[in-house]
């Protein structure tokens, strides 16, 4: 079911560039029209240095004008003209240049397939040994050769950044394009900034991390540049000891990303004590790096960032409302304090990220499918139809499958797990904290959109990571946590209710249809745990049913069917059940109008099968047997085998598998209880 895996990707902010004051005057504040934009692009070509690079910084500043204004800059060609300024033998132009087209892809991130088209990566090549040379220097302090020779050691910081911003850029948009972007050897020149983060600019180590964040994420192609350079690995773990200051916090946490995204090195090459495991180790040490990094006030921060706005000393963009940068301007103190909230939300939500990953960290990648379908053989074959003759020795097999992926555990050592330990009392209650909605999260009229962007966005990561946490404690035959804490998991479930509400009053978006599903799979992990003492209250189940009619997203439907099933269970409330079991009957019989999918189909049949496996249960006669559902589902079976055979097993094994199982386990449980003794 619902566990959350997410690798944190983070659009990078556009900057100001020096663009002229005579660009800014003919404006007058007003969107820019084509007879000023043309000039400025047809001076990318100028015979004049000094022209090209004003054309260049005006189109950084152009890029920020809304979109007509960037279609128009696009359609006038004006990517192959800043790629070629990359190659201008006047570094001013360079840097210019460079600044635009990180601002471009900054506000457009789909140009980014133009910037690969238009091959980027080849004057990217020519670069980045000349940007590398000039931080060397730098860094060394060494005696300075000429005017230009100062002028490039200037500037280089900020050029370093556009550049790392722009191939970051390129490795979000396609996996394509990190292939390309390895071939750059650009590992060694990203490391060497975290080396030397004492010696640089936070920014550009932050840059530098955040880059490398994504091109480690699942990218076993650049492990070998970590296994060839063990140095790489142990200056990470010394980032984590060695900054302690506030502003390196995305710094430390960064690593602690690139850590975990080369686990399999690190497990690989680092030494460990007899008796240990690796893993654990590691996340020992990431743990508290991640657990301070949650020490902030989205609250007071949501408060301060509207008085920011209201002061009226916060540019804006008129077509989003958004921070905007305003070039050759002073920046207020309330323009640092938004984009410094902007920064702590960046830096929880990627540590948020990183602790879900732990929660679930313990599970095998591979759960035996890939075994399973090899066994299985030709994908075009299908299996042995179902039926009641051959069922018993059907489910032999299946479980003989089982016990090969299956494994113990060992509930006492999970109770002393100092992992575990730190999410039960310290981490537990900042992700409530970080979940809960701000003034900000949902205003009635937009006040500083990006900031609720990022506000949402926060509270979704903090429920995810919940979400797996409860849903790891859910897992473990004791259920300790929800016997130990029975309190907390009841004031979790009406307050996870109460801020769907609290959502779902919100203006429509896809932002707040996303938290509310990420809520109700919280719930369904709560209340799997929670079992009998769920604490419903009688407006829970309408509630649930209403959402599920509201919705087209079937990942939505799913966690709403699964959450039905633990509100079923429960003994002394056969109303409640009645109505849960008439609505799975409803849902099961949709499937023929194809108005339920397979998945939430495969979800129905899985939550029956969990409800009505006893006829000891004080519903199961007043509601599956006088409500003839045995008649019902036995209805259903050519219906249910009809969708299992329609899902392409190529294209989509997962569903088809678990199709098959629930098949398999309908033909079954309608000859269980149709055998059902009853006492």
């Amino acid at each position: 079911m619902g566990k959350v895996r997410k690798g944190g990707k983070r659009r990078s902010k556009a900057i100001g560039s020096r663009a002229t004051a005579g660009l800014e005057q003919g404006m007058n504040d007003q969107t820019p029209q084509p007879e000023q934009v043309l000039p400025v692009i047809q001076k990318l070509s100028s015979p004049d240095a000094t022209d090209r690079a004003w054309a260049a910084a005006c189109v950084s500043n152009l890029v920020m004008a809304g979109p007509s204004v960037r279609k128009l800059l696009l359609s006038k060609g004006t990517v192959p003209l800043l790629l070629e300024r990359l190659s201008d033998n006047q570094y001013e132009v360079l840097e210019e240049s460079m600044g635009a087209l990180r601002n471009l892809v900054s506000v457009d991130p789909e140009v980014a397939k133009e910037y690969y088209k238009r091959d980027i990566l080849t004057p990217f090549s020519v670069l980045l040994p000349k940007i590398s040379q000039t931080i060397d220097l730098v860094l060394q302090n060494a005696p300075l050769t000429d005017e230009g020779d100062q002028d490039r050691r200037r500037t280089v910081w900020d050029l370093a950044e556009n550049f790392i911003y722009v191939i970051w850029s390129l490795c979000e948009a396609s996996d394509k394009y990190i292939k390309a972007v390895n071939r750059l050897n650009i590992i060694t020149f990203l490391i060497s900034f975290l080396s030397s983060a004492d010696q640089c600019p936070t920014n550009v180590v932050i840059a530098a991390g955040q880059c490398l964040t994504t091109l480690t994420d699942n990218n076993k192609d650049i492990y070998i540049e970590f296994q060839n350079h063990p140095e790489y690995v142990k200056m990470l773990f010394e980032i984590l000891n060695k900054f302690q200051d506030s502003s390196m916090i995305l710094v430390r946490v960064l690593a602690c990303a690139i850590l975990t995204n080369i686990r399999e090195v690190v497990l690989a090459t680092e030494t460990w004590e007899e008796g240990q495991d690796g893993s654990s180790e590691l996340n020992k040490t990431l743990l508290p790096v991640l657990t301070a990094s949650l020490n902030f006030d989205i609250q007071e921060a949501a408060e301060k960032a509207i008085a920011a706005v209201k002061s009226g000393n916060v540019g804006k963009h008129e077509d989003t409302g958004d921070v905007a940068p305003r070039p050759k301007q002073p920046t207020s103190k309330e323009e640092v304090y938004i984009q410094n909230l902007e920064e702590n939300l960046s830096t929880l939500q990627l540590a948020l990220e990183l602790l879900a990953d732990i929660c679930i960290q313990d599970d095998s990648e591979e759960d035996g499918w890939e075994d399973a379908d090899e066994e299985m053989g030709d994908g075009d074959q299908e299996p042995e139809e179902v039926t009641e003759e051959n069922i018993d020795e059907l489910l032999k097999d299946s479980e003989n499958l089982e016990q090969k992926t299956s494994s113990a555990v060992d509930d006492q050592l999970i109770r002393s797990n100092p992992i575990m330990g730190a999410f039960i009392t310290e981490i537990s209650p900042q992700l409530i904290r970080l979940a809960t909605l701000t003034p900000l999260s949902f205003p009635q009229e937009p006040i500083a959109p990006g900031v609720t962007d990022a506000l949402v966005l926060t509270h979704q990561r903090a429920l995810e990571c919940f979400n797996n946490y409860l849903l790891a404690m859910a897992e473990l035959p004791s259920k300790f946590w929800f016997k130990e804490h029975k309190s907390d998991a009841c004031q979790a479930w009406r307050w996870l209710f109460n801020l769907a509400n609290t959502v779902g009053s919100a203006q429509p978006s896809q932002a707040r249809d996303e938290l509310i599903e990420i809520i109700v799979g919280c719930l369904w992990s709560l209340g799997r745990g929670l079992g009998q003492e769920i604490p419903l209250e009688t407006s829970d189940v309408t509630s649930l049913f209403g959402a599920y009619h509201a919705t087209s997203s079937e990942s939505m439907r799913v966690k709403i069917v699964g959450c039905l099933g633990p509100i079923a269970l429960r003994q002394g409330a056969i109303e409640a059940n009645k109505e849960i079991g008439n609505f799975f009957m409803e849902v099961l019989k949709n499937v023929t109008a194809r108005q339920t999918t397979p998945a939430v189909a495969v979800e129905a049949l899985n939550c029956i099968f969990d409800v009505y496996s006893d006829c000891a249960f004080d519903y199961d006669l007043p509601v599956f047997i006088q409500g003839n559902f045995l008649l019902q589902l036995k209805v259903l079976v050519p219906t249910i085998r009809t969708m299992t055979k329609s899902i392409d097993r190529r294209k989509n094994f997962d569903l088809r598998s678990r199709s098959d199982e629930a098949l398999m386990n309908l033909v079954a449980f309608n000859k269980y209880k149709a055998n059902e003794k009853r006492q």
